[in-house]
């Protein structure tokens, strides 16, 4: 989801959770697209007689008021639905992946007639989507930003020491100057990378401040500090497979690393 968006529309909707069989299940890479194969699906249930009332109002009700809640990008999937008679849709990099009839779990907000579907967990396998840039907690995220920059100035260390040590007189009579280029290399790349690094995590803040929201409606322990890409896992489908993330996993190896129960 766009920064601008995650900035004028979360903050003050609620969040709540919804569960069920999800109906109706169309997916598309552009709204424009998805908008089309709703209104080709509704002609066809016109035709046979097998249109009800939910259906019905499904193309009128996201042309005028889910638009908002949708965007076309590289590699996202728009998806729209019914679960439990309510009008669901929203957008994931593997919304492709959900069929018709999945059991579902969401964490949804009321926008206008429809609920926008910020995560979607599918019930039979784990599968766990959350919004684009939006995979861990606020604290997670922080920590996750700072071991960058420990990791970097490692390597800049190493990198720059081996550099003078094989380019340098190292000479008994060099010795304050190596002291000198030895003080630059320990202290520079502490002064880039740590600064560099916060910037980053304020820059892109807002995303884990909307990822924590999630976890937190789901009722995750410790959810400023939960990371979705702890549950990487390879799912099988029936002709092929695909990688995504486990919502089971990724909470078993977060209670694990907090020393969590599992209540």
């Amino acid at each position: 989801m766009p920064k601008e968006k995650i900035n004028s529309t979360f903050n003050d909707e609620i969040f709540f959770i919804l569960e069920g069989e999800i109906t109706e299940f169309h997916v598309a890479a552009t709204t424009v697209n998805l908008l089309n194969k709703i209104e080709k699906n509704l002609e066809e249930k016109i035709l046979v007689g097998g249109i009800t009332a939910a259906i019905n109002g499904m193309h009128g009700v996201l042309a005028n008021s889910a638009m908002l809640s949708l965007y076309d990008g590289e590699d996202m999937y728009n998806f729209a639905g019914l679960v439990n008679g309510k009008v669901v849709c929203g957008v994931f990099s593997d919304a492709d992946k959900i069929k018709d009839g999945d059991i579902v779990k969401l964490v949804v907000t009321e926008r206008d007639d429809v609920l926008h579907v910020h995560s979607l967990v599918r019930l039979k396998d784990s599968l766990f989507m959350m919004p684009l840039n939006a995979y861990c907690g606020e604290r997670a995220f922080f920590w996750e930003c700072m071991k960058v920059a420990r990791n970097m100035t490692f390597f800049m260390w190493i990198f720059a020491s081996a550099a003078i040590f094989f380019s340098v007189d190292v000479s008994p009579e060099n010795k304050e100057y190596l002291i000198k280029v030895y003080g630059a290399i320990f202290i520079l790349p502490i002064i880039f990378c740590f600064p560099f690094e916060y910037w980053s995590f304020r820059t892109m803040r807002d995303y884990s401040i909307y990822a924590s929201k999630i976890f937190s409606v789901y009722g995750f322990p410790r959810p400023d500090d939960f990371d979705m890409l702890r549950g990487v896992n390879f799912f099988k489908e029936k002709n092929y497979g695909f990688v995504g993330y486990s919502c089971e996993l990724a909470l078993k190896k977060h209670r694990e690393k907090f020393r969590l129960s599992n209540i």
